[in-house]
């Protein structure tokens, strides 16, 4: 992959008002649990969710309720804003024939694109984290918190657990963005390829809901988003497992793409 040809899709990026626009979106999300808790307390956070309990007493507990709450409700919007526009962006601005054009391969370009859409899904967490761990340490002070399994975490080794939860939660987040980017390179339409991921986020979830499927839910994409869990000491979600099982759910629609992009029609981009 040429390094130019990422460098430039990431400043394509930079210079986007919906880059911003995302990562603003993704700030406010974070600051309204902040708010939401320090007004109500533990009110609107289901006791099912990890260390729900000590959610005020220590800032490193809300940035792990958010990110249960995101993967129904965030983490697909936010993830395709960008991811699912850009390729299609370059259709609609009738420029994607000129890239096509130009020296660099289309493998390169394909590459670059694709690493500038997961550097933005980092970047996407990254915010979250920080302004969920400033905003709550703000509010409630850094402390010690007993695990799952009742073992005592310093404030610190809990700081670090939460930013490793963070980095776990990354991997179902690059099957999302993989996603996105297909139906941004295969449907050339950017509101498209944002609903598309949604509807298959939801149908994720729907199909785990479904009974009679226990063997495979572990397998299923909803499972690994619970995978940073294993941090804190919960039985049957794994790291190792999520890490694999997203890699092929990431790698399907990317090489579905490719197939896409590597014929597509230079005059008729």
């Amino acid at each position: 992959m040429s390094l130019a040809a990422y460098r430039w899709e990431v400043r394509k990026l930079v210079r986007q008002k919906r880059t911003w626009v995302g990562l603003g979106a993704a700030v406010l999300y974070a600051l309204a649990f902040v708010l939401a808790l320090s007004l109500k307390k533990h009110a609107g956070i289901p006791p099912d969710i990890p260390l729900a309990r000590q959610v005020t007493h220590s800032s490193v507990v809300l940035p792990l309720a958010l990110l249960a709450f995101a993967t129904f409700f965030g983490a697909p919007v936010i993830a395709s804003l960008v991811a699912g526009d850009i390729v299609a962006a370059e259709d609609a601005n009738n420029t994607l024939k000129m890239i096509l054009t130009r020296s660099t391969g289309r493998g390169a370009i394909y590459v670059a694109k694709a690493l500038a859409a997961a550097t933005y899904g980092l970047a996407l967490i990254l915010v979250l984290f920080l302004t969920a761990i400033i905003g709550s340490t703000i509010s409630w002070g850094l402390h010690g918190v007993t695990l799952l399994d009742g073992r005592p975490a310093t404030a610190g080794r809990a700081l670090v657990l939460a930013a490793l939860a963070y980095a776990t939660y990354l991997l179902p987040m690059a099957v999302l963005v993989s996603v996105a980017f297909f139906l941004s390179t295969a449907t050339r339409n950017s509101a498209a390829a944002i609903v598309g991921t949604v509807i298959f986020a939801l149908a994720f979830q729907g199909v785990a809901a479904l009974p009679g499927l226990e063997g495979a839910k572990p397998y299923l994409l909803p499972q690994q988003f619970d995978a940073w869990e294993a941090l804190f000491g919960q039985a049957g979600v794994s790291i190792g497992r999520a890490a694999w099982t997203c890699a092929v759910y990431a790698l399907i629609p990317l090489v579905a793409g490719w197939a896409i992009f590597a014929r597509r029609d230079v005059a008729g981009a």
